[in-house]
């Protein structure tokens, strides 16, 4: 229930700003806050019927049929901001991170350290793939018009996902460097066992 109740609350942000199916919600949740939070069609659409259902939101007959085709468009009901205005000001919930790269590196004794390295290489790539992503993503939000009362907190997110990449690529180089050093030990150790 957690994560389909966040997803709801995704919805309701992003139908706020105008109204979408859920094809667009989808295109626009990757554009927009794709680089810290992701929904799967999976989810979107029964949230979306669930929603619904509960009146929180409700097709646009008119951005319905406006291209001639039957295309269900949602548009956010005043239920619907009151619920997204009341989760906005509710606590944070604490968060556990599952980070499959640091459980991997946790139990990578047992396969040794080059092992461990690429897996630390791959994540580095990876990460420096997402950081060009989003400082081209926070180039495009600071062109926007700054009178944008949305710029600010926009801008707020970008600058955590900035930040917690080009730290993670620090980490990435200080694992990178700690790892060879631990392979020149255990290949110097092989060595002199060999003798």
């Amino acid at each position: 229930m957690a994560r389909e109740s966040t997803c709801r609350f995704a919805i309701l942000g992003m139908l706020c700003r105008e109204p979408m199916s859920g094809y667009d919600l989808r295109s626009a949740i990757e554009r927009s806050v794709g680089h810290f939070w992701q929904e799967s069609y999976g989810n979107l659409y029964p949230t979306l019927e669930r929603m619904a259902e509960e009146h929180l939101v409700e097709l646009d007959p008119e951005a319905s049929s406006r291209s001639g085709r039957v295309r269900k468009v949602y548009r956010v009901t005043t239920a619907g901001r009151s619920a997204l205005a009341e989760w906005l000001r509710r606590p944070v919930l604490p968060h556990v991170e599952r980070n499959e790269l640091l459980l991997k590196l946790f139990f990578g004794a047992q396969v040794g350290p080059a092992d461990s390295l690429a897996q630390v290489e791959r994540g580095r790539a990876e990460a420096e793939g997402l950081l060009a992503a989003l400082r081209l993503l926070d180039e495009n939000v600071r062109q926007a018009r700054s009178d944008d009362p949305e710029f600010a907190y926009r801008h707020l997110s970008i600058r955590a996902g900035l930040l917690g990449l080009e730290a993670h690529l620090r980490w990435c180089d200080e694992a990178r460097e700690a790892l060879q050093r631990l392979e020149r030990t255990t290949v110097s150790t092989k060595k002199r066992g060999t003798r």
